[in-house]
């Protein structure tokens, strides 16, 4: 692809990025395979491998090109049919629209636009034209400040394509059907039926749509942490080692000629006294563990976005509920803890003793991320106006017997005598936040409603949480807040997956 010359941009700060084809396989993908830099890598590769975006890494200056397996899998392609070449790619984009992914890129380049975003239609190993969102970034400059690399992802869109062009065509078969039946009130009422029904199929499909994007951002979210945690990594592991070394060498020298040397000149005495000698060797260990800290911390983040983007296969497992709950702290640890403006958000855990939970364990992790995110903005929000307020979020979990349920339930069971063995699991997530008014709550649920400004919050979290509660697991959730206390969020779940069709038309509020 010809390039005309670029805007200079001036790089933030310098970046060390490692060679994308140092990727491991999926197969080396285990703990005990990996230390713990490979480990972020892992978990980017799984990231993507679970939202279904494919990664690439292009040299500028070269031409020279990475495509990971998942890229190449998505047009049908094995490992060693494309070269890592970027003329590999023009070859395979549909003619029509290689002009304008060229007008995109040079856009970018030039400082027009802030990301390299654009839609295409590539060719599949079968001869099919699939359409591809393609994203990317430049992400290493030159000393001059012209662009030496970018990086960058593909998605298939060709199943969201598809369902776009169904919906404009259901709708232009609707609105003519509306127009041919309107002779009688008869024939109204029933098309009026009609159109109800298939236009809430149309909010299903397009917040179905919404949600594959949120998953696409998602990914991209889990992929730029994995990238910020490359640095901290290579910090850490890459100087732990001489540091240590170097500590141990000064210390047994110096320790050495205290032992054999122990009156010193009068110079050697003198820098003694200005280096505080006792002061630097406490330090030396000091830094060592503050190194040994920081690489622990790094594992922690690692484990928490393997945790929450393993893909669960369509099955039920059981699992520990609080550790996926830690997971997702652990990933929202950057919103909870002190900034320069606001105070750091204590979370308060009562963890009761709960057995193994048979679950989707992807989308309750799911459920959690959205209820304890909109905790966090209502607490932000309140602490925009209130500096004197101590923010807090605490989570209570609980097993109950079946007749504390959180609703009394009218259900007439088969067996009575099997009621006392049933046991519900309750997990209540709450804030101290402003509190949620009256008419708002009764609104919370449904899809595509929000009370966050516009481009903030599309308002699917909630809508989407209580499908994976009620629908997925024929539980129950709930909301109670009072304005000026709180709010708090109540799960209901059973232990097992049995009985679930007896209580599921009882499972909503």
């Amino acid at each position: 692809m010809h390039i005309e010359e670029p805007a200079t941009h001036k790089p933030e700060a310098p970046l060390s990025v490692q060679d994308s084809q140092s990727f491991p396989e999926s197969k080396d993908l285990s703990p005990e395979n990996l230390d713990p830099c490979q480990c972020s890598q892992a978990a980017l590769q799984m990231a993507l491998i679970a939202s279904g975006l494919g990664l690439w890494d292009w040299n500028l200056i070269t031409n020279k090109t990475y495509y990971d397996p998942q890229w190449k899998g998505i047009l049908g392609y094995g490992l060693d049919e494309i070269a890592h070449e970027h003329k590999s790619f023009e070859r395979l984009v549909h003619p029509q629209d290689l002009p304008r992914i060229r007008q995109v890129l040079h856009d970018y380049l030039q400082g027009c636009t802030p990301v390299f975003e654009v839609e295409l239609r590539m060719l599949t190993k079968s001869g099919e034209w699939k359409w591809i969102l393609a994203c990317g970034k430049v992400f290493q400059w030159d000393e001059s400040g012209k662009p030496v690399r970018m990086a960058g992802t593909h998605k298939d869109i060709s199943q969201d394509k598809a369902i776009a062009t169904q919906q404009y065509q259901l709708l232009e078969q609707l609105q003519r059907e509306i127009a041919q039946h309107q002779s009688t009130e008869d024939q109204v009422r029933e098309k009026s039926q009609q159109l109800e029904t298939t236009l809430e199929e149309l909010k299903y499909t397009q917040r179905q749509l919404l949600q594959n994007q949120k998953m696409a951002n998602l990914g991209q979210l889990v992929a730029d942490m994995a990238n910020e945690i490359n640095n901290p990594v290579s910090f850490i592991y890459g100087n732990l080692h001489p540091a240590s070394q170097y500590a141990e060498d000064l210390i047994r020298i110096i320790e050495l000629y205290q032992h054999y040397y122990p009156k010193p000149t009068p110079v050697i005495a003198l820098h003694l006294q200005c280096l505080d000698l006792s002061f630097v060797k406490t330090d030396f260990l000091k830094l060592l563990w503050s190194m040994r800290a920081g690489s622990e911390r790094v594992k922690e983040i690692v484990f928490a976005l393997r945790n929450f983007s393993t893909s669960d296969e369509g099955q039920m497992k059981k699992v520990d509920l609080h550790e996926g709950l830690d997971s997702v702290l652990r990933i929202l640890q950057h919103r909870l803890k002190e900034k320069p403006d606001r105070a750091r958000i204590e979370v308060i855990r009562e963890f009761g003793e709960l057995p193994l939970i048979e679950c989707y364990p992807g989308d309750l992790n799911q459920v959690f991320m959205n209820i304890l995110t909109n905790a966090i903005d209502a607490l932000e929000e309140r602490m925009k106006y209130d500096y004197s307020f101590t923010p807090k979020i605490f989570i209570h979990t609980e097993i109950v017997r079946s007749h504390l349920s959180l609703v009394n339930s009218n259900d007439i069971w088969p067996n009575n005598k099997q009621i006392g063995k049933k046991h519900k699991v309750i997990i209540r997530i709450s804030d101290n936040g402003q509190g949620i008014l009256p008419h708002i709550q009764r609104q919370m649920f449904e899809p595509f409603f929000t009370t966050k400004p516009v481009g903030k919050g599309k308002g699917l979290g909630l809508s989407i949480s209580r499908e994976i509660i009620v629908e997925k697991h024929q539980g129950k959730i709930k909301c109670n807040s009072k304005l000026g206390q709180g709010t708090e969020l109540v799960i209901e779940m059973n232990t097992t997956a049995r009985h679930y069709a007896a209580i599921r038309k009882h499972a909503s509020f």
